[in-house]
């Protein structure tokens, strides 16, 4: 199938287009197994949407029946300006009564190796079984390299097929936190649907990538190894 790629004309129109797809799958999953499950994403690009959810769209997502998850941690406090959690938590989490308790953090401040443990673990007890479904919706975003989450061109992670979370390390010349927790392909994938949410120049080269080629194993791109059970779609500004 050619890759669903939408393009819009700025980061605000993205992210109402987000925000309608979340409330849809909310909604939906609410409806079909009576909780809603969401991966959050770090970085800058979802700070807008998270703003949306925790305001224009605060009664019309199911929140009281949502959880929440990470698809990485830098390995930090979660107070810190580098961490993600702190991010979501003053965006979007403080914002809508409950969802904080609701909310799976990757607790980075242990270190990266006992945090992956810690993590994959909860993962694993939320969503038992040979072959689960994981998340109802995960949102990624892309580095100029074509990372997501903490899946770095050439890192190890990349190659893991058993554990959920495993520690990750950011190339030397990426100015945040290098250590890390990332989620890995396996329970990535195995949700059902994907979001990616890219803006910036910088990622166009790696959007024109996959419009030619498609999703891929063998991308130089970990972006572009991402699979989902039902939908991967990409959300782009123009």
């Amino acid at each position: 199938m050619p890759p669903d790629i939408a393009v819009y004309a700025d980061l605000a129109e993205l992210s109402h287009a987000a925000a309608d797809t979340i409330e849809a799958a909310a909604q939906g999953a609410v409806s079909s197994h009576g909780r809603f499950s969401l991966c959050l994403s770090g970085g800058s690009t979802p700070r807008t949407l998270y703003h949306l959810l925790a305001t224009e769209y605060r009664n019309r997502i199911p929140w009281s029946m949502a959880h929440l998850f990470f698809g990485d941690e830098r390995c930090v406090p979660p107070s810190h300006p580098d961490s993600n959690y702190a991010m979501a938590r003053e965006a979007l989490l403080t914002h809508v009564p409950g969802l904080e308790a609701r909310t799976y953090r990757i607790a980075g401040e242990r270190g990266a190796e006992v945090a992956a443990r810690a993590y994959d673990a909860v993962l694993h007890s939320v969503f038992p079984g040979k072959d689960p479904v994981t998340f109802d919706v995960v949102l990624l975003g892309i580095g100029s390299d074509g990372h997501t989450a903490s899946l770095f061109p050439g890192s190890p992670a990349l190659d893991e097929h058993d554990r959920w979370a495993v520690p990750a390390e950011a190339p030397p010349d990426v100015a945040t936190a290098r250590a890390r927790v990332t989620l890995t392909y396996p329970v990535l994938d195995a949700a059902l649907d994907a979001l990616i949410l890219t803006a910036g120049a910088d990622k166009r080269p790696i959007v024109e990538h996959v419009r030619a080629d498609g999703a891929s194993p063998d991308s130089p791109y970990p972006v572009a190894r991402i699979t989902a059970r039902r939908r991967v779609r990409w959300l782009v500004t123009g």
